[in-house]
């Protein structure tokens, strides 16, 4: 349909109209989003097997981390600053139970590196099936979620690379920096420090725009890391008219974040409420047992709500890549046409 439209209206224009306005056509915002959400809607085993679990891993391992911060800031106005008595504390439960019960110290040792590894591997994995399974129904292959595990493994590494390294300059890279200097150096250290949060926090979001669609060319078109970083880049300020259209998708993946932290403060906060309401009025087990379910439907329908948004955004990110990518093909071509003409003129 775009090559035909594109045939008909060179008849019409010369050649240098033409790249006028292939470059300056607009794209279809409201299209690409429509069809993002029906893909996500009618391929719900996509949900399941590629954004369910890395969205549940991550989420409890948001919970921790909120938990463990909560700790902290509860431990200093105890007087435990910078949590060397919980550290203390922990170390010593932990040497209690290995020396006690041995068995379920190697069964929790087992499950919280396998959490770790988990976090830190199937949200990329995932992250690559997704987007070249989306890519290929795009363009009207069938989905299959075998041939998507052999994508994600096929790309995992040269992901695994690229986020490893986005990650540095990441939001959370930055709050848990600030956080820290909050913490062990304080209020005037904090203070006098936060200009230079302010700048990596900018330069952070700057180059994640930059690098918005580094992923897809190193997924769809096995592109190496740098060599991504650098095609993103030149996409991103050639179509400087769409940074708009980023910017909002951005705002989306912000405010999946911000969901997801306050997802992960609540949950913690809704089990210990549970546990002392209960065991305030009835026993300590009744509490801890509700607090537990309560805890686990929620964190159920977090994840399954996360996942879904993750399909969204990435099909989203996917169709735009590729519509990007399809207008600067068109303007290469037309240009060349144009050069061939001039020759012959010549």
């Amino acid at each position: 349909m775009t090559g035909r439209l594109c045939a008909e209206y060179s008849l019409r224009r010369p050649l240098g109209a033409n790249l006028f306005w292939l470059h300056n056509a607009s794209m279809k915002y409201r299209a690409i989003i429509r069809d993002a959400w029906v893909l996500t809607q009618e391929n719900k085993s996509l949900i399941w097997w590629f954004a369910f679990a890395p969205a549940l891993v991550s989420t409890l391992v948001a919970m921790g981390y909120v938990f463990y911060q909560l700790l902290l800031f509860w431990g200093e106005k105890q007087g435990d600053v910078g949590g060397s008595a919980l550290w203390a504390k922990m170390y010593d439960r932990a040497i209690q139970l290995s020396a006690n019960h041995p068995a379920l110290m190697v069964v929790f040792v087992v499950i919280s590196a396998s959490i770790g590894l988990a976090y830190m591997m199937l949200p990329v994995f995932s992250q690559g099936a997704l987007i070249q399974l989306i890519a290929r129904m795009r363009k009207g292959h069938p989905l299959s979620i075998m041939e998507g595990f052999g994508l994600g493994l096929r790309r995992f590494l040269q992901l695994f690379e690229f986020h490893l390294l986005v990650s540095t300059f990441s939001l959370v890279s930055t709050i848990t920096v600030a956080v820290s200097v909050y913490r062990y150096l304080g209020v005037d250290a904090f203070v006098l420090f936060s200009w230079v949060f302010g700048i990596v926090l900018f330069v952070g979001l700057f180059l994640t725009l930059l690098f918005t669609y580094s992923e897809y060319y190193i997924a769809l078109e096995d592109r190496g890391m740098l060599k991504g970083m650098l095609m993103s880049s030149s996409l991103v300020v050639r179509h400087w008219h769409h940074t708009l259209f980023m910017l909002i998708l951005m705002t989306i993946i912000s405010i999946r974040i911000f969901i997801n932290l306050v997802i992960a403060l609540l949950i913690p906060l809704l089990i210990m409420g549970s546990v002392l309401l209960f065991g305030t009025f009835a026993s300590a087990k009744i509490g801890l047992v509700i607090g537990g379910i309560l805890g686990l439907v929620a964190l159920y329908f977090t994840s399954y709500f996360v996942g879904v948004f993750n399909v969204f955004t990435t099909a989203v990110w996917t169709f735009t890549f590729m519509e990007l990518r399809l207008k600067k093909e068109m303007i290469l071509d037309d240009s060349e046409g144009e050069d061939q003409v001039s020759l012959q003129e010549e």
